[in-house]
């Protein structure tokens, strides 16, 4: 059995072949067209699945499934975007539209819904019935899954976590609330740390690994501190201070068996995850009692959202 699994990002969609191992057999990416409505733009991804199919030598009729993660709030039982602001969609039924232009069946779901549970069928989490992920870019998604289940909520509104109120009356977030945790966890607020540092040290090795570099990502102050740079290192503390506040919030409410994370700063590997680990279990209630919750970095990459959206129609 062979499925497709489609990630649609606001610039590009990544499409993939996924045989039932989770496997990927071909992929590819195309832009998004925005200038397209959506049946455009499903118009695009099916001619792509198209030429997939061509290309490995897979007949069409034989895909078994299309699953679509897609960002923003995706009614995971309608098959319906209630509202995506990377797309501009609102109230799109696009499991119907999908379903009428390919002639397969198909499901839809958050992307990070998607990439949580592509973790969970085939990656780090497998063999784990309760898991939260939690991605690290522009801002900071998360699935959970409960008892081998995606829990979304309510017209799968729910599982936002990047949007919990950490600092009361704090920075001012894109979702129009102040204090939300992207905006002191997430990829985009670590690089502003890091940036408000070098203000602050023009003495820093900070400014010599952005020389380095050729600009400031997730990735310069995990490069300073290890150089021993003690702005640096203040930054790299700092921000996983505030990573572990969210995550015992986490877990505190959920206990899961562990907390994936993934994201491109989830590359620094034991930098991260070493110190974040010992953080959040030593806040967890009656932690000496409790059993641990495991941070562990993700294993599939940015392909997760592929893989996760081809599981949607593998159940």
């Amino acid at each position: 059995m062979v499925y497709a699994g489609v990630d649609i990002g606001g610039t590009n969609i990544k499409i993939g072949l996924v045989d039932i191992k989770g496997a990927i057999v071909a992929d590819n990416y195309i832009k998004t067209d925005k200038s397209k409505d959506y049946k455009g733009i499903l118009r695009d991804i099916v001619a792509d699945i198209k030429l997939l199919c061509e290309q490995s030598g897979i007949d069409y009729h034989d895909i078994a499934g299309v699953g679509l993660g897609i960002p923003g709030v995706v009614d995971s039982r309608t098959g319906t975007v209630s509202y995506s602001a990377n797309l501009g969609w609102k109230d799109v039924p696009v499991v119907h539209g999908l379903e009428v232009e390919s002639g397969i069946h198909a499901e839809a779901a958050n992307d990070a819904n998607c990439a949580a549970w592509g973790e969970y069928k085939f990656g780090a989490s497998r063999s784990m019935d309760n898991v939260i992920l939690v991605t690290l870019g522009t801002g900071v998604g998360s699935g959970i899954i409960i008892e081998g289940k995606l829990f979304d909520g309510v017209a799968s509104a729910g599982g936002e976590a990047g949007h919990m109120i950490i600092v009361k009356d704090g920075k001012q977030c894109n979702c129009g609330l102040k204090g939300c945790w992207e905006r002191y966890a997430s990829a985009t607020a670590l690089i502003e740390q890091t940036e408000e540092a070098m203000q602050k040290h023009p003495e820093s090795l900070l400014h010599d690994v952005v020389k380095e570099y050729g600009k400031v990502s997730g990735r310069t102050a995990f490069i300073a501190a290890e150089k021993g740079d003690e702005a640096a290192r203040e930054v790299v503390n700092n921000y996983i201070d505030y990573l572990a506040t969210g995550l015992i919030n986490l877990g505190n409410i959920f206990h899961p068996n562990a907390i994936i994370i993934g994201g491109g700063v989830s590359n620094e590997g034991p930098a991260l995850i070493t110190p974040l680990e010992d953080k959040v279990n030593a806040g967890l209630l009656a932690s000496a009692h409790n059993p641990k919750v495991r941070i562990i970095g993700a294993s599939l990459g940015n392909k997760a959202g592929i893989i996760g959206a081809a599981a949607l129609v593998m159940q």
